[in-house]
């Protein structure tokens, strides 16, 4: 069969026909038909990314972890035609996180991550996996479920920042979020889905990147009564909540100083390439205001499912304000095109498989 191809660390990527998987038992028989590609697909066929490694045995790995799926075997609950989106990591099999379901608080680190490390990915036509790592998803929501599995590291992270921020009374005055402000540095994929959360659950939200907003970007933004800010120009942000997805210390460093109280920063973002230094001024402001930082990554699959029910809220509420998030359809034998380079204008491309 059909599959995107990369042989980690090394830098390179290529469409071939690799073996299909011999018949499981147990297992799920899936038809890929979306994949979304994203910064670590990139990092991984660029070489940047060292951790990335084939699974036992293999020379090469089946890149792919954003996926869309339609059921072609069933088994126990998931029957023929249904659409699902697979869990990315898988545990070690050792520690109690992983062992009860949360591989994304591996303590051991020996996890393994579907199209990126250890195990094989879903840029390919069909592949068979456990009904354990498959969340379903309903067929309303049709395409816009290659969307869930980025959104699902945004619910896991937001729930961090919501359970840490329980050591004391973090609401407005009626016990909503009406009062207070979110600032998300970034307007890619992962920005704008934390835009859309944190308006969903009453934040007033800031977008903020270092240049003017693209016409879908505004058009997302402005349709979900948000603001964009441009701070290369000088502007003003004193958020309670500050979410960074740029992965670029020099974007949220400069705004710590003006974090209200007891506020909370969350660093989603990853990058390596920029050297950026606090001053203990900086650390003296985030003690004497107890600044919360919260480092955050991967989702369990109750975070998917939760996912689900935000997806579902959005496209009754948004319309087709949802599905500007996907800004590039491509064919496979494209994929090796866009996964070296990002595209003008780009959100979120994806990959067809008919």
């Amino acid at each position: 069969m059909k599959a995107v191809v990369v042989n980690p660390p090394n830098a390179g990527v290529e469409v071939r026909d690799v073996p299909s998987e011999p018949p499981s038992q147990g297992k799920v028989l899936i038809r890929t038909r979306l994949n979304g590609l994203c910064g670590t697909d990139r990092g991984i066929v660029s070489g940047k990314l060292t951790f990335s490694r084939p699974p036992l045995g293999y020379n090469y790995l089946i890149l792919g972890h954003e996926t869309l799926g339609e059921v072609v075997e069933g088994n126990g609950r998931l029957r023929k035609g249904d659409l699902v989106v697979p869990v990315v990591r898988r545990g070690c099999g050792s520690c109690l996180n992983c062992n009860l379901g949360r591989q994304d608080f591996c303590e051991t680190g020996n996890f393994t991550e579907i199209g990126i490390r250890g195990a094989h990915g879903t840029m390919r036509e069909e592949f068979l996996d456990e009904e354990r790592y498959l969340v379903k998803v309903p067929n309303s929501l049709g395409e816009l479920g290659v969307l869930l599995e980025p959104l699902s590291n945004v619910v896991k992270a937001l729930n961090e920042v919501e359970y840490v921020q329980r050591r004391m009374w973090w609401r407005c005055g009626d016990s909503t979020y009406s009062c207070m402000t979110a600032a998300v540095l970034g307007s890619g994929p992962i920005g704008l889905l934390f835009s859309l959360a944190l308006k969903t659950m009453g934040f007033n939200v800031i977008v903020a990147n270092r240049r003017p907003p693209s016409e879908v970007e505004s058009e997302i933004v402005e349709g979900i009564d948000a603001k964009f800010v441009n701070t290369s120009e000088k502007v003003d942000i004193r958020p309670d909540l500050l979410v960074d997805t740029s992965g670029h210390p020099s974007a949220f460093i400069p705004v710590l100083p003006k974090m209200k109280k007891n506020g909370a920063l969350i660093l989603f973002g990853t990058t390596g390439n920029e050297s950026y230094g606090m001053t203990a001024e900086d650390v003296t402001t985030l003690v004497e205001n107890n600044i919360l930082i919260v480092g955050s990554v991967n989702a369990s699959k109750s975070d998917f499912e939760a996912g689900v029910n935000f997806l579902l809220n959005w496209k009754a509420k948004y319309s087709n304000l949802l599905e500007k998030l996907i800004t590039k359809r491509v064919k496979v034998e494209e994929a090796p095109d866009v996964l070296t380079r990002k595209l003008p204008g780009e959100i979120k491309t994806v990959i067809e498989w008919k």
